[in-house]
């Protein structure tokens, strides 16, 4: 068999869990643990890098992590990652949270762009149907002969999704569906929804990949001659042993002399009556083996007695011992699967030249961990988090439209794909101005700390990167490697290096802002030592005005210019201020970072946007790409947030609060979005659905449950407009009628948001 199928083999048997399957290599499954283990350690954390409303980020991101149970799947991702050398996220929006999906290599094919941006992505996969009433559903029963199967275990479906940045097609089908078939071939029935997100939620993650090709390597694809061979050298190894390992009885006696039944009774002999032909009526009668007397045991097994008599003088009897694996086969095959593990970048647990000494055994394993730390960066950085940053920027965006959508500004629709230049033109400059609106909007509400009622999402705060650490180490610390740890966190400081930074040490797998939070206590030795150096600067300023100079004797040897100790009194100072004022940091969000949603997104990273070119920047502050005002630019110590940190309605509701939708954007069109028809998780079986019979989906789109006021899809209810503003067409009637409108009247309620240093509404 070919190296490549039979490594498929060995590959497949450990990713289905099989048992079954003639595999007697374990260089596989212990690379994918050892892999895993290091990888995943007590569990991954996923945080964002800057979170200033009441942790609204990471509440947010927890939800949605817990919703599809990441925890309990980073296992079978690593497997698929590792050994099909690529994968892919899928971001599904549902109507409360978000979904997310990971596809193995066959199941999906993947389109760039000329610029290396995913332009579509084309998902199959299988999944079940309940047939019927139960009829052959394929239930497990039990009886006394065993375990039987009813019948098949559902009827099978297959579901083909072509994702773009704009609409989103499915296809369900009862006949399989194939990347080699043609579209127009493609059984089942297909329907259109719109990509409500506006770019194509999916993030593609390569393992190893060839330069800057969009292609991942397989862990174990290079080495599948050297895993095949040992596959076949252990096989024959454990065939030697199962052959070889009893001994052989060796004599010069009759075999019926030297073996006995395999029971525990004693062995009779044949009687006077057995030798003489008698037989018995009962079918065990010891008459039947008077010629057969090694079988006569129940277990019809046979064995060496303990004692072996009536041996003469020239009689030979002895045990020939067969050597089933020679030393050097095995030194051989533990030296093959050693170099197989290196080659891998892992380290064989079982060699016991791997280290002598537990100081060497956990130090050689760093070359496991720098390799887990590659794959790891892979899988979570360009990832979990990229996925993590789209929902986030989903997430803001929808808190800007429900934001103009609350306030009466009407968001353009975006023209047809077959649109004209003059219309183009016109969504731009409209879209320009409805930006712009927004943008004052944003002001008035952190001027004020008032958000307006149906707002939803995340609160738009600055950088979205999303930043992952692991919940502990493999090996845990002892307390002598703290204490040595934090003897050098001391020492470092005590050299005048940052707090922070001498702090790495003994915590390193924290963030730089939760360092500076930590220091927010009196750090009594720090403070101790600065104040006795400046004690010592203050008292040798004082000696020095007080001794005269030699070389002039009527003025102090303060007064020389060279020997100024002010700076240093000043050096000392900034110091102890830094030391009692540390304090996080806040960074713009990045536009590079933003998915690109239309044509003009390359316009935007080069400044032409309305917010690079807008007059109504103030002098001495940084002005985001949104258009957001930041305070003036200054040490870390003093920035201020330019909306001061308070409790804002969290984006998932939780309790009596009825649910509202997550991430379904403001609908300025009539078509159906994504989250109206869920999908089916991949392996699931479905229960029978009378509205919906297989290869057909539903055609009618009823109105959500969730329609009420403050709802952020405007099109499922066509008169909030005037339930959110009554008097507004009456307002503007009167005006064109010349007739006095009605007075203003004040929203009910008192919606202002309380501020946090004071008890009293703003």
């Amino acid at each position: 068999m070919d190296a490549n199928a039979r490594l498929k083999e060995i590959v497949d048997s450990y990713l289905e869990k099989d048992g079954g399957a003639n595999i007697d290599t374990g260089i596989v499954a212990s690379h994918i643990a050892q892999m895993k283990l290091f990888g995943i350690r007590q569990g991954v954390e996923f945080f964002p890098s800057q979170d200033n409303f009441g942790n609204q980020r990471k509440d947010f991101i927890d939800r949605v992590l817990k919703y599809n149970r990441m925890d309990t799947r980073l296992d079978s991702i690593w497997e698929y990652f590792l050994c099909d050398g690529q994968g892919l996220f899928y971001i599904r929006p549902t109507e409360s949270n978000y979904r997310l999906y990971f596809f193995r290599q066959h199941e999906y094919r993947s389109y760039y762009g000329i610029n290396g941006e995913l332009e579509e992505v084309i998902i199959i996969y299988s999944y079940k149907v309940r047939q019927g009433t139960g009829f052959s559903d394929g239930v497990n029963i039990t009886n006394i002969s065993g375990t039987a199967i009813t019948g098949p275990q559902g009827a099978k479906r297959y579901i083909k999704l072509s994702i773009k940045d704009k609409v989103i097609e499915e296809t369900h089908s009862e006949g399989e569906i194939s990347f080699d078939l043609p579209s127009y071939n493609v059984p089942g029935r297909t329907q259109t929804f719109k990509n409500t997100l506006g770019f194509i939620p999916c993030v593609e993650i390569f393992n190893s990949p060839k330069g800057f090709s969009n292609e991942g390597v397989g862990e174990f694809d290079a080495l599948a001659n050297h895993i095949v061979t040992h596959d076949e050298m252990v096989r024959t190894m454990r065939k030697n042993v199962q052959f070889f390992g009893n001994p052989t009885l060796l004599s010069s006696r009759p075999k019926t002399d030297l073996m006995e039944s395999g029971s525990d009774s004693t062995v009779q002999r044949p009687s006077i009556a057995a030798n003489s032909g008698f037989t018995g009526l009962g079918a065990l009668s010891q008459s039947r083996f008077k010629s057969d007397p090694l079988s006569r045991g129940m277990d019809g097994q046979i064995r060496v007695p303990r004692v072996i008599a009536n041996l003469e003088p020239n009689d030979r009897v002895g045990y020939i011992v067969p050597d089933a694996i020679t030393g050097d086969q095995n030194n051989f095959a533990r030296q093959y699967r050693e170099e197989i593990r290196t080659a891998l970048g892992g380290v064989d647990d079982l060699s016991i030249s791997a280290g002598i000494t537990a100081t060497e055994y956990k130090s050689l394993f760093g070359r496991v961990s720098a390799t887990a730390k590659k794959k790891a960066n892979a899988i979570y950085t360009y990832g979990i988090c990229r996925c993590l940053e789209l929902i986030i920027y989903q997430e803001e965006r929808l808190f800007r439209d429900t934001l103009a959508a609350s306030s009466g500004i009407e968001k353009p629709i975006e023209p047809s794909e077959n649109a004209s230049k003059a219309e183009i033109d016109l969504y731009e400059a409209s879209l320009k101005g409805f930006e712009e609106k927004v943008k004052q909007i944003m002001k008035a509400c952190v001027e004020t700390q008032y958000i307006p009622t149906g707002v939803m999402g995340l609160i738009p705060d600055g950088d979205i990167t999303m930043l992952w650490r692991w919940l502990g180490p493999v090996y845990e610390d002892s307390t002598q490697d703290i204490l040595n740890n934090s003897i050098v966190v001391r020492n470092l400081q005590e050299l005048g290096v940052d707090s922070i930074e001498a702090l790495k040490y003994l915590f390193p797998s924290k963030t730089d802002e939760e360092r500076a939070a930590m220091l927010s206590g009196f750090p009594f030795r720090m403070v101790n030592e600065l104040q006795g150096a400046y004690s010592a600067f203050a008292k040798l300023v004082g000696g020095m005005m007080q001794t005269p100079h030699p070389q002039s004797p009527d003025l102090p040897m303060a007064a020389d210019p060279r020997l100024d100790l002010t700076p240093y009194l000043y050096r000392t100072l900034e110091a102890l201020q830094k030391e009692m004022s540390y304090a996080g940091r806040y960074r713009p969000i990045d536009p590079t970072d933003e998915p690109s949603t239309n044509r003009s997104s390359t316009k935007q990273l080069r400044g032409s946007t309305s917010a690079s070119s807008s007059s109504t920047e103030l002098p001495g502050t940084d002005q985001l790409p949104g258009g957001y005002q930041l305070p003036p630019s200054g040490a870390s110590s003093t920035y201020q947030l330019p909306i001061k940190p308070y409790s804002v309605r969290p984006p998932i509701p939780i309790g009596s609060t009825p649910e509202q939708p997550m991430g379904i954007g403001i609908q300025q069109s009539s078509g159906s979005a994504e989250r109206t028809s869920p999908i089916p998780v991949p392996g699931s079986t479905l229960g029978s659905d009378a509205n919906i019979r297989p290869g057909q989906l539903r055609s009618d789109v009823q109105r959500p449950s969730y329609a009420q006021l403050g709802d952020a899809d405007l099109v499922s209810q066509p008169g909030i407009l005037s339930q959110l503003f009554p008097n507004f067409l009456e307002s503007l009637t009167a005006r064109n009628s010349g007739l006095p409108g009605p007075e203003q009247r004040k929203p009910p309620g008192d919606r202002r948001v309380r501020s946090r240093g004071t008890s009293r509404p703003k």
